[in-house]
């Protein structure tokens, strides 16, 4: 039920007794600062507060609840944001540790990377005589050959013959064939004969 105001009585030309209180005049209540005076009204003043703040702004509530809303998408945006935030923390946690063993590893390959390069620098080295292999070979060939050369001249010469092996004995000294086994077959046809 909408309530009436009117004007207080003091505005209207009668006078209120001087022995009364500024807010009540016979009953009825008077509001100093709006000089408004209540009037045919079973209602209380709350209610009356409700009905002029709905008749000043009568969509409070849905403003109230568009700003509730408001808040509340507000706060679950933060939350959101706040939980990327800490996802991405704990991502950039879990790179530092990543790093940093990858970094202790990377040293402990470079330890063994010099350690190898030294022994490596040391393997050629000590592998240095090796380079002369193919000329030592060839080397060793050769004289292999002028020993052999030299051995059979020596052994074919009388003075050293007696001592040569049979085989490398050459000349006159050398060995006499063998003589060929005779079977059984060749001693009976020649006493028979």
């Amino acid at each position: 039920m909408p309530v009436a105001f009117d004007m207080p009585e003091s505005q209207r030309g009668d006078e209120i007794p001087t022995d009364a209180s500024p807010g009540s005049v016979e009953g009825e209540d008077v509001d100093p600062a709006l000089d408004l005076v209540r009037t045919m009204s079973m209602s209380t003043d709350k209610d009356i507060l409700k009905q002029l703040r709905d008749a000043m702004n009568p969509k409070q509530r849905q403003q109230t609840f568009v700003m509730i809303l408001q808040a509340g998408l507000g706060l679950i945006a933060v939350a959101i944001l706040l939980a990327v935030v800490i996802v991405g923390y704990l991502n950039l946690v879990n790179v530092s540790n990543a790093v940093g063993t990858m970094a202790e590893q990377t040293t402990q390959l470079k330890d063994i990377t010099l350690n190898t390069s030294k022994k490596m620098n040391l393997l050629v080295e000590n592998l240095g005589p090796v380079k002369v292999l193919p000329d030592f070979e060839e080397s060793l060939s050769n004289m292999n050959e002028q020993v052999d050369i030299l051995t059979t001249t020596l052994c074919s010469s009388p003075l050293f013959a007696a001592q040569c092996p049979a085989d490398l004995r050459g000349g006159a000294f050398a060995p006499a064939p063998p003589a060929p086994e005779s079977t059984g077959d060749e001693i009976n046809s020649s006493t028979s004969g």
